[in-house]
């Protein structure tokens, strides 16, 4: 199942940048930018949200250590099984919003790359 995904995942990259090189660049930069900030504002309040849950799901079980922040995709270990589905699930949400916001740098750059 995951030779598919991999072999649909380079076929869409194939595909989208034979279209970048179709599109005008002003229109990627366009499109680039609009899909940052959509990117940043579905990614943003999720990964806050996902922190928020994270924390308190750990100090309800008295799992938070010092300093949780720097990495806190460590102590999804840590989060009770009750509190998984709810705490993981903006974390994905989070990480969606992310992958949006550099697919959308990557559309400006390519813009930049092909001389708007």
């Amino acid at each position: 199942m995951a030779e598919i995904g991999v072999a649909i995942g380079i076929l869409a990259a194939i595909g989208a940048l034979a279209a970048t090189l179709v599109v005008p660049p002003a229109a990627l930069l366009v499109a680039g930018a609009w899909t940052i900030a959509i990117g940043l504002a579905f990614g943003v309040p999720t990964g806050a949200i996902y922190h928020v849950a994270l924390r308190r799901s750990l100090l309800a079980a008295s799992r938070l250590p010092a300093r949780w922040w720097w990495n806190p995709t460590a102590l999804h270990d840590a989060i009770p099984a009750a509190d998984r589905t709810r705490v993981l699930a903006w974390c994905y949400a989070g990480a969606a919003g992310f992958l949006v916001t550099v697919l959308g740098c990557a559309l400006v750059a390519i813009a930049a790359w092909r001389g708007i």
